[in-house]
């Protein structure tokens, strides 16, 4: 009995923000590229806004696949910055510095997904490296819209995510040049060895000469 009441209670959830979604108008906030659009489902500046955050976590919690889990945590991640860029209009500095506290909280979620596939991390940073790329872009604009306050709070947003951008960057470069060192090393050992043999080769007709 108690589990089909969760059942319910969990089908119910995911319905509800289906209903608001379509009584919602849909917020379609420009994005950091011009091939891409981010679509924000419930506006931050809703009554129902709260259903987002319901919605989102379920959503997760029902996804077993790291793959899937990333790709869902900056989908989050780039609906916060979109949201940020709607709530920058009205300058509403406690919406804005709750959704800068979510959207570093889905960017570490993302980097936990990563770190915990080790055969994947690197693909999987780079993913979150290229997203957070844009995001800083669109974070730039909204920076200009905002009070003082508010900027110094996204300036520092931004600042965290470019410094993690050079981090991973610098430590893919020096992935590849270990990986490059260790290939002409291999070249130089093979060439050496080839020498070698020519070498004792020659010895060899020397003495058989003799």
């Amino acid at each position: 009995m108690r589990k089909i009441f969760l059942s319910i209670l969990v089908f119910g959830l995911l319905c509800i923000p289906t209903v608001v979604f379509a009584q919602e108008d849909m917020v379609i906030a420009p994005s950091p590229t011009e091939e891409e659009e981010v679509t924000v489902p419930i506006s931050p500046e809703s009554p129902f806004y709260f259903l987002t955050s319901i919605y989102e976590s379920i959503d997760m919690a029902l996804t077993f696949d790291d793959e899937a889990k990333l790709e869902k945590a900056i989908l989050f991640a780039d609906r916060r910055v979109a949201e940020m860029d709607i709530v920058a209009e009205s300058g509403d500095e406690a919406k804005l510095e709750k959704l800068q506290e979510k959207y570093e909280k889905h960017i570490q979620t993302a980097e936990k997904i990563a770190a915990k596939n080790q055969e994947k991390e690197q693909e999987m940073i780079q993913t979150i490296v290229k997203a957070q790329e844009k995001h800083v872009l669109k974070l730039k604009d909204v920076a200009e819209k905002v009070p003082l306050k508010a900027k110094e709070n996204i300036d520092r947003v931004i600042g965290n995510a470019e410094l993690k951008i050079s981090n991973a960057n610098s430590d893919n470069s020096q992935s590849d040049s270990q990986g490059g060192n260790s290939d002409s090393g291999n070249g130089e050992s093979s060439d050496n060895g080839q020498a070698g043999d020519s070498d004792s080769g020659g010895s060899g007709s020397n003495g058989s000469g003799n």
